[in-house]
């Protein structure tokens, strides 16, 4: 009987472990969007990504071959452009300050205000 209850704790364990990481993974791939007011954007790279700052916080603009993103030039364009309004920003990743760690913007739509 001790034997069945160490292999099911066993499996539970393993399979806790599991759904974390995949739950993990989840959250850092797959892009989720937020509202917010762009505060700066330039057409300057720094080491080689784009930087567009909000009232929620900075976000970076790459290109990212695996994901098939190739248009961070016209993602700065568009967040220059749209400097001061609301927008709808597209994006995946984590923000992890201590690592210098950005979300990646996808893709930014202005809100029109009614």
């Amino acid at each position: 009987m001790a034997e069945v209850m160490h292999t099911l704790r066993t499996k539970a364990i393993v399979i806790c472990i599991a759904l974390l990481v995949l739950l993990g993974l989840y959250s850092y791939f797959v892009a989720d969007t937020i509202m917010t007011r762009i505060t700066d954007a330039q057409m300057t790279k720094v080491d080689d990504m784009f930087m567009i700052a909000t009232e929620e916080r900075p976000f970076v603009n790459y290109d990212a071959k695996y994901r098939f993103k190739f248009n961070s030039g016209t993602i700065q364009n568009d967040a220059i452009r749209l400097k001061g309004k609301v927008v709808r920003i597209k994006k995946y990743g984590w923000r992890v300050p201590v690592v210098s760690w950005y979300e990646n913007v996808v893709k930014i739509e202005e809100v029109q205000q009614r």
